[in-house]
C-alpha cells in the first residue's frame, strides 16, 4: 500500500497543472500524493515569493539559471554540480520534459533523405531574453546570409506564425539553432534535448560544459570555436557534406548510448524518499531562528513587498480562482 504524501507547490511557471506534472507523476511511484494549497511539504519553483508563506520544508527546483540558497529552502535540485550532503541533488531541467528525452535516448537510425531536409530551424519566443542575448540573434542572422533559417517562434518569425507543434517543425530541418538564454556551467535546458528528440542536429551554446554531460560528436559545439564565424563555417561544411552530416546526426545523446545513473527515476526518488520518509523536525535542514537563521528570508521579505509584479500575479491567481 503507497504511503500517503501531501505536498504543496510555489511560484511555478504559467500554465503549470499542480495535478498533473512530472513531480506528482514521478512522486505517484511510490506514494499516495495529495496536493494541497499548504503541506508540511513545499516544491518552490522561483517564479516568485509566495514560497515565504510556506513554513514546511520547502524543496527548491531550479528551472532557469538560478542557485538555491539553503539559507531559505531545506533541499534543492538544480544545474550545478555540487555536492551537498542530502540537501542537493543534481537533476537538470531537460530531464523533465518525458517525452523528448526518452525520443532522445531512442535515436534512431538516419536515413539519406535526412540531409536533404530544409537548412535550420529557429524557436524563440521570448522577445526580451532575445534582445539582451545578443549572440544568439547574431547566429541567427549569420546562417540566415548562408541559407535561410526557418524561425517558427515568435521572435523573427518568418513561417506565418508560431508553430503549433516544436518538434514537428525541427524534424523537417537538418539543424537546430538551440542556443540557451544564458551561459552557465551546468545550466542545460530542454533546447539540446529537443532537437536530438526530432532527429536533427543542435547548433548549441550555454554550458559551457556541456560535453561533459553529453556526446560531444552528436551536436555543434559553439564553444569549441573561437568566435561564431568559425561556428558557422563548420555549420556549412555539415550542411555540404551529407557522410558527415549523417555520421553526427547517427551519435546518440549520450556517449556510448548509455544514459547516465544519475537521471534515471529511482536516484532521484531516493533524494526526495530521504526528505518525506523521515520525521518532520528531522527533515528540517534551513536554520530558522536566530539572527543569521532569518535574516535571508527579511530581505525576500522586504523585497516581496516591494514588487508590484509579485503582488499583481497573486491578484490574478485569486480571480482565477473565484
Amino acid at each position: 500500500m503507497p504511503r500517503p504524501l501531501t505536498i504543496a507547490f510555489a511560484d511555478p511557471w504559467q500554465r503549470f497543472d499542480p495535478e498533473d506534472n512530472f513531480f506528482t507523476r514521478l512522486l505517484q511511484l511510490r506514494y499516495a500524493v495529495t496536493v494541497a494549497p499548504r503541506a508540511d511539504f513545499t516544491l518552490c519553483f522561483g517564479y516568485g515569493f509566495d514560497f515565504l508563506q510556506h513554513d514546511g520544508v520547502r524543496i527548491f527546483f531550479a528551472g532557469e539559471n538560478l542557485r538555491p540558497d539553503f539559507n531559505l529552502w531545506d533541499y534543492a535540485l538544480g544545474f550545478d554540480h555540487l555536492t551537498f550532503g542530502d540537501r542537493y541533488y543534481r537533476f537538470p531541467l531537460y530531464r523533465i520534459y518525458e517525452p523528448a528525452y526518452a525520443a532522445a535516448l531512442r535515436s534512431p537510425a538516419p536515413m539519406a533523405a535526412d540531409a536533404e531536409r530544409e537548412f535550420c530551424s529557429f524557436v524563440v519566443s521570448n522577445h526580451r531574453a532575445s534582445r539582451a542575448h545578443g549572440g544568439r540573434v547574431e547566429m541567427f542572422d549569420r546562417l540566415s546570409a548562408y541559407r535561410r533559417v526557418s524561425s517558427g517562434g515568435r521572435f523573427r518569425n518568418n513561417v506565418g506564425g508560431p508553430v503549433a507543434d516544436k518538434l514537428a517543425f525541427l524534424r523537417r530541418h537538418k539543424f537546430n539553432l538551440a542556443f540557451e538564454n544564458t551561459s552557465a556551467p551546468g545550466y542545460t535546458t530542454e533546447k539540446l534535448v529537443e532537437a536530438k528528440a526530432a532527429g536533427t542536429v543542435p547548433i548549441y551554446w550555454g554550458n559551457p560544459e556541456i560535453a561533459r554531460e553529453f556526446n560531444p560528436r552528436g551536436f555543434v559545439n559553439v564553444h569549441d570555436f573561437k568566435d561564431l564565424n568559425a561556428a558557422v563555417a563548420r555549420v556549412r561544411e555539415l550542411d555540404r557534406d551529407p557522410a558527415a552530416y549523417l555520421a553526427m546526426l547517427a551519435e546518440p545523446l549520450f556517449s556510448g548510448g548509455i544514459e547516465p545513473p544519475a537521471l534515471k527515476l529511482e536516484p532521484v526518488l531516493d533524494f526526495l524518499g530521504n526528505i518525506f520518509d523521515q520525521p518532520l523536525a528531522l527533515a528540517r535542514r534551513r536554520v530558522t531562528d536566530g539572527r543569521w537563521g532569518t535574516r535571508a528570508e527579511k530581505f525576500y521579505r522586504t523585497a516581496a513587498r516591494l514588487s508590484v509584479s509579485h503582488y499583481w500575479q497573486r491578484l490574478r491567481r485569486l480571480l482565477q480562482v473565484r
